[in-house]
């Protein structure tokens, strides 16, 4: 019997010149943009008044290839056709065994570090727009999710509300504090509300990027080379969902539904034991807490695992199998390409059936709110 296969995270590539063309005349010059510099032979991505990276963004999409010269001479728009075409990305699909997959930003992974909100609010509404269109090409194949600005928590529910009468599936944001405000501030209210209303979940997906406060900017310079991406995206992740159990946001919104994204699972039963060992001792400190710190996640949160990961069948007991993921991350540079469906089975070839059924694709259905495809 066939499994349904659905990728909880996979992205897509804007066209180079999404922002130039779609924001106001007043913003375009600052919102993201590429130049190539013929001189270093990158690709240059510029946000607001600064740089994001002088270094190319071939990382962005070229699953399977060679990393030998890793994105020297690469030019953006040459990257693997999936990425910027639905049709393209059926393909692909249909190649790998996936029914369904879920799409995050590629270059939008970047408009969490605007500094201006207002410049911030049209930049996700034009990508908002651009990935409504690329999904509703394969409409039974491709969910889009769209990006929240919680430079302006008003103005993010207000978009929050927008993207889901837009067919939208989740909204993303960085886990890092937006304009230096950490995710469990109180600011952040009208955004959780709003995303109460809808049913619509919060999905936090990392960068490993120093462009917002975080993990990368703070231990950065720290960290042997080579550690960067395999540790920050995780550090970002653990500090946000500790700060939303111990900061009360999980307790003051218990309709708010949280997507833990791109950084492994198999930590997920030892910060359960470490957030509730600890909220016994400094229960003190935080807010008053209805649940144990373990009890929320089980309530209210999902989390990916990468198709390789072999401590699902060991987590399932103690984290509950129904919160589980998978996600491809085709088509950046640390997917498994061709092959993820294969290596996805492999290491889960011993769980129960139901733990299997839950992870390859019910549980994502349940999480984004999706009907089963026919």
């Amino acid at each position: 019997m066939h499994d349904l296969i659905v990728d909880a995270d996979g992205h897509v590539c804007e066209p180079a010149d999404l922002w130039e063309r779609n924001l106001p005349s007043d913003l375009a010059d600052r919102g993201i943009r590429l130049r190539w510099n013929a001189d270093t032979g990158y690709d240059e991505c510029s946000v607001e008044n600064g740089m994001a990276t002088d270094r190319g963004l071939v990382g962005l999409g070229n699953a399977g290839e060679s990393f030998d010269e890793f994105g020297k001479g690469r030019h953006y728009e040459d990257l693997n056709p999936a990425g910027f075409d639905p049709h393209e990305r059926v393909k692909v699909l249909d190649a790998e065994g996936i029914d369904v997959a879920v799409l995050y930003p590629g270059l939008g992974l970047k408009l969490g570090a605007f500094q201006d909100p207002e410049l911030a609010v049209a930049s996700c509404r034009v990508y908002n727009d651009w990935i409504a269109g690329f999904a509703a090409a394969a409409p039974a194949r491709l969910a889009g999710v769209g990006a929240l600005p919680l430079q302006d928590p008003v103005a993010a529910a207000e978009e929050a509300r927008r993207i889901t009468d837009l067919g939208l599936k989740a909204g993303f944001a960085r886990p890092n504090a937006y304009n230096d405000r950490p995710l469990h501030h109180k600011s952040y209210t009208p955004l959780y509300d709003a995303l109460e209303e809808t049913g619509l979940p919060l999905a936090f997906h990392p960068a490993g990027l120093a462009d917002m406060p975080g993990a990368s900017r703070a231990l950065g310079a720290l960290m042997a080379p080579g550690t960067h991406h395999a540790l920050i995206l995780q550090f970002d992740q653990q500090m946000t969902l500790s700060n939303l159990v111990y900061g009360g946001v999980l307790e003051r919104h218990p309709g708010l539904k949280v997507i833990v994204l791109e950084c492994g699972g198999g930590w997920l039963a030892h910060w359960m034991d470490r957030l509730d060992e600890f909220h016994e001792s400094y229960g003190w400190a935080t807010p008053p807490l209805s649940l144990e710190p373990s009890d929320y996640f089980r309530r209210q949160c999902w989390i990916s695992f990468d198709p390789g990961e072999r401590t699902v069948g060991a987590l399932g007991p103690l984290c509950g199998t129904d919160r589980f993921v998978w996600a491809s991350d085709f088509p950046h540079s640390d997917a498994k390409y061709p092959g993820v469906v294969d290596e996805l089975r492999e290491a889960n070839a011993t769980l129960e059936p139901e733990a299997r059924a839950g992870l390859f694709g019910r549980n994502a259905l349940e999480m984004y709110g999706m009907p089963a495809p026919r």
